[in-house]
């Protein structure tokens, strides 16, 4: 569609550009249309400024086509996705987790406690405070995941051991 739209604007362009090179004057009137002239307020100017103008745009027009930054070759070739682009699904912060609540096991317990992987593939750093009782708990063992302000800063979660009532702040840290 852009090129179906340049086509015409550059042809608007050269071609005045070409017949003033015959003849070394573009009349003003076929730089500007009087429906042009009319609605830019043209139609106003002085026979002066009207001159002034039409120099000045002619000169333009010479200097661009000299340079020749209006001819289709020596545009930049538009660069076209080498494939679709495909829309983006919002995410939520990889500080935040979505699988809230229970129904969740202790896939691996890593590190004496120090690291808690789930059986969704959510990864959990222990408060340093909890990791004494969690360096008990077990594989398979239930876990409630609920946000939590009480740990120590960085620890907005809790992990509830259902199967004893033990408890652990956590940090997320992603899925593994």
């Amino acid at each position: 569609m852009r090129t179906l739209v340049a086509v015409p604007v550059l042809l608007a362009v050269v071609a005045p550009v070409a017949y003033a090179q015959q003849s070394d004057v573009i009349p003003f009137d076929r730089m500007f249309p009087p429906a042009s002239q009319q609605e830019m307020g043209l139609h106003k100017l002085t026979d002066a400024e009207r001159e002034a103008l039409r120099k000045h745009v002619q000169v333009l027009l010479f200097s661009a086509v000299r340079a020749k930054s209006w001819t289709i070759q020596n545009r930049p070739p538009v660069q076209q996705p080498a494939r679709p682009v495909q829309p983006v699904e919002p995410q939520a912060p990889k500080d935040v987790y979505l699988g809230l609540g229970g129904g969740h096991w202790i896939k691996q317990n890593i590190g004496r406690g120090e690291f808690i992987l789930l059986e969704d593939g959510s990864l959990w750093g222990i408060d340093p405070f909890d990791r004494l009782d969690a360096t008990l708990w077990l594989t398979i063992t239930s876990i409630t995941v609920l946000k939590s302000s009480k740990g120590s800063p960085g620890y907005g979660y809790l992990l509830v051991n259902t199967d004893d009532g033990e408890r652990a702040h956590a940090k997320y840290m992603g899925n593994k």
